[in-house]
Parts: structure tokens; C-alpha cells; sequence
């Protein structure tokens, strides 16, 4: 079977182009994703690094002990770690030399958003050295990292989270490429931030652990040495953080394309079992088993896979280079990145590829296996529905489309906010992809009959026969894609999938962005103005109390904390969260209140999002862990109808934790409203006097919920290209191989039409209006399937942030539709103007007698 399995490859080598491109496709996307995501499990070596030079660190890691519903206990750092305590420090000085690093918030009037201050002698551990001046000696001096020696003696002006400063410029540092710092004296460092976050140890490593161990132990503190020291680096975090962002996305895509080219397969199989069945039915006839003729499509699938998954491996060889590359320029992960080939990263691609093509020709198999001998003499030109297939995909499509659909409904009622996520909505809108997908063979001779129904209806009103409308070309194409049912489902199935996943996916996620603006909207519905940090991480303390001594303003001043919560007894989670004043959170925000009021927070209450653990409901008393770990039970003042992705939490100053390692937190914005008979021209004007030069801007609320709309867009656009682009390139070749497929095997149709009087142009429109039909009724399919996911997430979301506008991209799927039309005319004209080539008058008898 295997000789008859190869020399059929070689012969119907057309049959099987499709599956070969796509699964050698396939498998070079699965390697490339495999290889950048080994790339990414791992930060690259950054060389020099804060603490490159410490031997050993001790890093605070403040745990609390978490009894989950298993029993079991688990410790959990908190999320503001508060500093190394007094006597962890004092005990680890005593095995050696010691330098405390504490790192905060400094910016000089000129610098970046991410530098930081901190104290001179822990420059040393970094390799900094003074490329001119002196290291500061005084409260009032300090040195620049990276800085000119012009500025040297020179008077700068700095802000930190107490508000801005001036010193004199007394050194300045190399650059370095892991961070941007301003060095202090370490007695003015100890000041703008008591916490010590990490200590640098030049004692023993066993004795510093021990030191630990006997003050707090991994309760307290961790100890670092050999490479786990860049641990410690924020660099070394961000970057970390970076790459796990990066790994989401292409874990998706391969997915996506493992899927689709099992579906590609499995269609092209599909297809050439139904053209080859008088040939199955004649080894059947010769005394082939069913058996055997499993075992041939399976080493037919087995002969591709191995081929394309050889070619797959090469290719993901080629573009996982160019892959980082493309991260890199979107900024998506770090410059210096790079992607390693390894042997077990195309082997795992080449085996899930071979597993592809197995799956993919299952039903083939035994679709190949069920062929009856006496079919070689009984099979007609006409094609037959099998009732079996027919009902196999009204079966499994409607499971598939209505089990999405009940989803959707109980997700908009009971679980919104999981709607509000694309990443847990993804399973919900690939459900009502795939219902489509199933239910495109046997939906699209109705659908076509509809889009064809007017110009019957014309030709009745006329009096003619409703197959005279639209003309003879237009009758006789209509005919064909109603009858040929296995080349229109070859041809729709594939523009559903296209049309479909974008629809639901594009229209799902900006859905999801358009209710995140309307809920920033309707939050800052009252307000008149709001103070937004420009180019500083946040507004710092003189920001604040400038912007509150402006009179006829009422503001609310929001600083972003933490606060733990139980997940279901099964960790304890951080959740976002912020303070506030109860009188203003009340009267200068439109927050989306379900039960309760934001006026009653007080220091022994706390205002939840109703996506709290728990379902809170107010009035009761919830048991909570503050950002440093400080047990606190507190009752619900009121409940929100706000979304995971806002904050989730509402507390006052004495529930709010903001300093810790780090240095004191600052504020994320703060809203105004006007009070009565205040002038706005004559306010705003002082509450730009107000915070200029301070790191801030006044912006108005128009401009917020603008800014939040493009930097959702832009946030989800480069994933959904990873994921996006795949489906719609998988499905455009078996689009594609489909038609090239079943053209060629039309050349006896084609040449019945021109001896019957229809002229070559008339046969090629024919050719084209029929796939211009099947386009149409898959762009119909693709369209409703995404009027049901959107559908879906809009009442969803409307449930969870009120009423908010449903996004359709048209205009996206307009393109697409239009891309369809332009393969698919292309895939079935060109063969046909092939086929007929040379067919007139007694070559079109005699190409006739020899397809006979």
C-alpha cells in the first residue's frame, strides 16, 4: 500500500498541493512559536545589572500564611512589601560588609519617566563609575547617572513623591543600559524612602543565610546568589514581565494553526475522497479490504506529513529569527532579543505535524473504507448527499453553535465580567466560529437560493420561468452551486472560517475596548476636569496639595493600592484597588453603584466591584488582607458594576497601604468638579498655574476617555495579528486548493457547457458568478456568526458597565470578503480558462469521449 500510496501522490500530486502547503505552513508556524516561546521562558543574560557586583542579596519577601480548602498551607508574598525589618538587617552585618540599597522616586525636571533615586553607595554594586566630578558629600548634592560634565556645579531641579527640589550637580556616571538613577548621599536616600529593599552582602553566602534564617527566615527576606541574583533587578522584572505577556499570544497562534491545518487537511482529504471514489470502488473491485483502503488514504496522509513537516521545520528554522524581529520592532520585547534554534523545538513541530495530518484524514479513512465495489459501474457524474454526512453536520454543528450560544447567554447573565476579558471570552466566540464552520455545507444552498431569490422573482412578474432570471449564465451557476453541494461547501466553508473568526474576534475585542471608554466615561461624567501625570510615573505629594488649595474645586484624589481577597479557597489573590475620599468619591464620580453608596466608606467599610470573590452584597461584613498583609475585616458599603479591568476595590486612608520598598506611592490622577458659582475659565487657568512644572497636565474627561480608547487599540492589535493573520492565511489556501481542485476535475462539465453553443466568455462567467455565490453565502454565514458573538458580548458587557455601543467591523470584513472574491475568482477562472484551451468543435467530442 505504500508504493500505491506514493505513486498516487505523484499522480494526483494537485489533490494533495493544498495539505501540503498548509501543514508545512502549519508546522513552520508551531516551530517558529515553539522557538520564541523557549526564547522567552528564560531572560537573556543582561551582563551588568543593579547588583552585578554584590555577591550575595538578601531581598525583602514579607509572607503570610494562606490555608487553602485542600488543607494545605501555603505562604504568600504580600503585594506591598514593607522593607527588610531593623533586626534582619542588623544581624546580616554581622557576617561582613553590608550596603543598603533603597531605590524611590526621582526625576530630574529633564528625565526619563523610569528613573529613580537612590543612595551613592550602592552605586558601586552596579560597576557605576565617575566619569567626572565628585560623589556627593552633602544633603544638597548629587550625581547623574549618564548626565554631562557641563552639568557639573549647576543647580537642577528634581521631583519626588514629596514634591519637587533643587541641588547642585556634583558628579556625573558612564550610562548604563539597565536603568536611569539619581545618586544621593545615603542619609538624604534614608530619608525620601526608609524601607531597604535589598541588602548587599559580602560575608559568607552560608553565613548570611543562616543570619537570615534566625531573623525571619523566607518569612522575611530571600537570599540571592550566583545568576538568581538578577531576580533582585527591576530590569530583570520588567523584562521578565515582558516576556510572559509575549507568550499568551503565541501560545495562541499556534493553537490556531494546529487547528486550522487539521481543518485544512481534513477538508482536502475530504474533497479527493469524493473525486476519487470510482477509483477506490475499482480496488474494491479487484479484491482490495476496506481495510486496505484505510490503510492508503492513512499513508498518503503519512507520505504528506513527513514531507511537509521536513519543509515546515526548514521554514520555522527561517522565520524564527525574523519572528523576534518583528517582536522587537513592535516593541513587544526587548532589543537584545534573540531566538536560539534548538533540535527539540523543530522535533516537537514535526511530530505535532504528523499528528496533524493523522487526525486530519480520520473520517477520510473511514469514509474511503465504506466505498462498495458495485459503485465503479453505478456512480454518476451527478453528485448524491449522503444522508449519513448530512446528518452528522446539522448534528455536530448545531451542538457546537447552540452550546456556544447558551454560553453566551449564561456568561452575559451570571459571569459578565468574563466577557470583558478576550482571553476568557476566546473559547466562547471560537464555539460559535466553529458551529459555522460546521454548519456552512449544509446552510449554504439555502442561503444561496435567498441571495438569489430576486432576480426569480422578477422573471415571474414578467411571466417567464424563474430560471430565465438573471439570464442564462446567472440561471446556469445558480444551478451548479445548488447541485454540486461538496464544491460549494469546499468553497463557503472556508470564506465562513475567514469571515467569521475576524468578525467575531475584531468585533468581540473592540467591543470590549468601547465598553472599558464607556465606563471611564460614565465615571468621570461629573467631574470637569482631571489632573494626569505627564511624562512622571505619577503626581507626587505637591501636585496634590496644590491642586486642593485652588478654590471652587471639589477633588478626589485616587492613589492605587492593594488589597488580598480569598479566590475561591484557592489562593490569596491581590486585587486592584485605590483610596479615596468618601465624600468625594460620592459626589465628583458616576461610579456604576448596584447596591449600597460610595458615601457611606468610612474606615471600617470597603466599596467592591460585584466581580469580588464571593459575589459581595452590601451590608456585609468581608474579611480582607490589606497590600502589607494586615488582616482587616470590613463591611461592604457599597457594590459596583465595574469590570475586572477597572479598579476593584474603594478604601479610605486608614485601610490604604502606599509606602513601602520603594519609597512612598504616588497619585494616578485626581478629579474635579466645579462647586457652584465657580468661573471655569478662571479655575482652570489656576489649576494649570497649579501644577505646571510638576510633572502634571489638566486634561478634560473628553480627552481621558479618548486617550483610553486608542491605548486599548493599540494594546490588543499586535496580539490579534499574531492570531488573527494565521486563520484568515490557513483558510485562504484551502480556499484556494479547494477550487483549483475541483476545477480541474470539471474539464468534462466545462466542455458539455461549450458544445451545448455557450462561448468561451460565457462558460468563464459562469464559472465566476457560481464562485462569486458560494463567496457571498459564506460572507452571509461569516456575518451572522459574528452578529451572535457580538451580540453575545455586548449584552454582556451592557450587564456589566451599562449601556455601551456594539462594534461591527465592517469595514474589516469588507476587505476580507473582498480578498475571498479575489482568491477564489482567481483559484477557479485560471483553471477553467486552462482547461478549455484548445476545446472546439470535434476536440470538445473528443476531449468528452476521453473523460468517458
Amino acid at each position: 500500500m505504500l508504493s500505491l500510496a506514493l505513486a498516487t501522490i505523484r499522480l494526483r500530486w494537485a489533490s494533495f498541493v493544498g495539505s501540503f502547503v498548509a501543514l508545512a505552513c502549519g508546522v513552520a508556524l508551531m516551530a517558529t512559536s515553539i522557538l520564541v516561546i523557549g526564547a522567552t521562558c528564560d531572560v537573556p543574560d543582561q551582563g551588568r545589572q543593579r547588583f552585578s557586583r554584590a555577591p550575595v542579596l538578601v531581598t525583602a519577601n514579607r509572607t503570610i500564611d494562606f490555608k487553602a480548602a485542600s488543607g494545605d498551607t501555603m505562604p504568600t508574598p504580600v503585594a506591598i512589601q514593607p522593607g527588610l525589618p531593623a533586626e534582619l538587617i542588623a544581624a546580616v552585618a554581622r557576617t561582613g560588609r553590608t550596603v543598603e540599597d533603597r531605590t524611590f522616586y526621582a526625576q530630574l525636571a529633564d528625565g526619563p519617566r523610569e528613573q529613580v533615586g537612590r543612595a551613592w553607595s550602592s552605586a558601586a554594586l552596579g560597576g557605576y563609575r565617575l566619569a567626572a566630578g565628585s560623589a556627593p558629600s552633602a544633603d544638597d548634592q548629587i550625581v547623574i547617572g549618564g548626565g554631562r560634565p557641563d552639568q557639573i556645579g549647576k543647580q537642577v531641579r528634581f521631583v519626588t513623591a514629596d514634591g519637587p527640589h533643587t541641588a547642585t550637580v556634583s558628579g556625573v556616571t558612564e550610562a548604563v543600559p539597565f536603568e536611569h538613577a539619581v545618586f544621593f548621599t545615603d542619609a538624604q536616600a534614608a530619608r525620601y524612602c526608609p524601607a531597604v529593599g535589598v541588602l548587599a552582602a559580602f560575608g559568607p553566602a552560608d553565613s548570611v543565610r543562616q543570619a537570615v534564617d534566625a531573623a525571619g527566615g523566607t518569612r522575611a527576606a530571600r537570599v540571592l546568589t550566583g545568576s538568581e541574583r538578577s531576580q533582585a533587578d527591576p530590569h530583570y522584572v520588567e523584562l521578565s514581565s515582558q516576556l510572559n505577556d509575549v507568550q499568551t499570544p503565541l501560545g495562541l497562534s499556534a493553537a490556531v494553526s494546529g487547528g486550522t491545518a487539521v481543518f485544512v487537511v481534513a477538508g482536502t482529504f475530504a474533497l479527493s475522497i469524493a473525486q476519487r471514489r470510482r477509483e477506490l470502488a475499482l480496488l474494491r473491485l479487484i479484491g482490495a479490504t476496506r481495510k486496505q483502503l484505510r490503510t492508503l488514504v492513512n499513508r498518503e496522509a503519512l507520505v504528506v506529513g513527513m514531507l511537509a513537516s521536513v519543509a515546515g521545520c526548514v521554514l520555522g528554522a527561517i522565520g524564527a529569527p525574523l519572528a523576534g524581529r518583528w517582536l522587537i520592532d513592535h516593541d513587544m520585547v526587548p532589543a537584545d532579543f534573540t531566538v536560539p534554534i534548538s533540535w527539540w523545538g523543530l522535533l516537537v513541530a514535526a511530530l505535532i505535524g504528523l499528528l496533524t495530518a493523522m487526525s486530519g484524514v480520520v473520517l477520510s479513512s473511514l469514509k474511503a473504507g465504506l466505498v462498495s465495489p458495485g459503485e465503479a459501474l453505478m456512480e454518476a457524474d451527478v453528485e448524491r448527499r449522503s444522508r449519513g454526512a448530512l446528518a452528522f453536520r446539522w448534528f455536530s454543528g448545531l451542538l457546537v453553535l447552540g452550546g456556544g450560544i447558551a454560553a453566551i447567554v449564561i456568561t452575559a447573565r451570571s459571569w459578565p465580567d468574563a466577557a470583558a476579558n478576550a482571553a476568557d471570552s476566546l473559547g466562547l466566540l471560537l464555539a460559535v466560529v466553529a458551529g459555522c464552520v460546521l454548519l456552512a455545507g449544509v446552510l449554504a444552498g439555502p442561503v444561496i437560493r435567498t441571495l438569489t431569490v430576486l432576480p426569480a422573482l422578477l422573471a415571474r412578474l414578467r411571466g417567464r420561468p424563474a430560471e430565465d432570471g438573471g439570464g442564462i449564465v446567472w440561471a446556469t451557476a445558480r444551478q451548479n452551486s445548488l447541485t454540486a453541494f461538496r464544491r460549494t461547501a469546499a468553497t463557503t466553508t472556508p470564506v465562513v472560517l475567514i469571515i467569521a473568526f475576524a468578525g467575531c474576534l475584531l468585533g468581540s475585542i473592540d467591543t470590549i475596548n468601547r465598553s472599558q471608554v464607556t465606563e471611564v466615561r460614565n465615571q468621570l461624567s461629573a467631574a470637569d476636569f482631571v489632573v494626569m501625570p505627564a511624562g512622571t510615573p505619577g503626581l507626587s505629594r505637591a501636585v496634590v496639595d496644590r491642586v486642593r488649595a485652588v478654590p471652587g474645586v471639589q477633588a478626589l484624589v485616587i492613589t492605587p493600592t492593594s488589597v488580598m481577597a480569598d479566590q475561591d479557597g484557592q489562593a490569596l489573590v491581590p486585587f486592584r484597588a485605590a483610596t479615596a475620599d468618601a465624600t468625594a468619591l460620592a459626589e465628583v464620580d458616576r461610579l456604576p453603584v448596584v447596591a449600597g453608596s460610595p458615601a457611606d466608606l468610612g474606615p471600617d467599610s470597603i466599596v467592591l466591584s460585584r466581580t469580588w470573590p464571593g459575589s459581595p452584597r452590601a451590608g456585609q461584613q468581608v474579611s480582607v488582607r490589606l497590600a502589607d498583609g494586615t488582616p482587616r475585616t470590613l463591611r461592604v458599603a457599597a457594590v459596583l458594576g465595574t469590570g475586572a479591568e477597572a479598579t476593584q476595590a474603594w478604601v479610605t486612608g486608614p485601610n490604604a497601604v502606599t509606602g513601602g520598598v520603594g519609597g512612598p506611592a504616588l497619585a494616578s490622577q485626581i478629579h474635579l468638579r466645579l462647586l457652584p458659582g465657580a468661573d471655569r475659565q478662571q479655575t482652570a487657568t489656576a489649576l494649570q498655574t497649579a501644577v505646571h512644572g510638576l510633572g502634571a497636565r489638566l486634561a478634560t474627561p473628553k480627552e481621558i476617555w479618548s486617550a483610553a480608547a486608542d491605548s486599548n487599540e493599540k494594546a490588543s492589535w499586535n496580539a490579534l495579528l499574531m492570531i488573527l493573520g494565521l486563520a484568515i492565511g490557513y483558510a485562504a489556501i484551502a480556499l484556494a486548493n479547494s477550487l483549483v481542485m475541483t476545477v480541474t476535475d470539471r474539464k468534462r462539465e466545462l466542455s458539455l457547457l461549450r458544445l451545448a453553443g455557450a462561448t468561451k466568455a460565457q462558460v468563464l462567467r459562469t464559472v465566476a458568478v457560481e464562485t462569486l455565490m458560494c463567496v457571498a453565502a459564506g460572507t452571509v454565514l461569516g456575518v451572522l456568526g459574528t452578529a451572535i458573538s457580538i451580540g453575545g458580548s455586548w449584552a454582556a458587557l451592557t450587564n456589566l458597565v451599562g449601556p455601551t455601543p456594539a462594534v461591527v467591523p465592517w469595514a474589516a470584513m469588507g476587505v476580507l470578503a473582498a480578498c475571498c472574491a479575489a482568491i477564489a475568482l482567481t483559484a477557479a477562472v485560471l483553471p477553467a480558462v486552462l482547461a478549455l484551451r484548445g476545446r472546439d468543435g470535434q476536440n470538445i467530442l473528443r476531449g468528452v469521449a476521453g473523460a468517458a
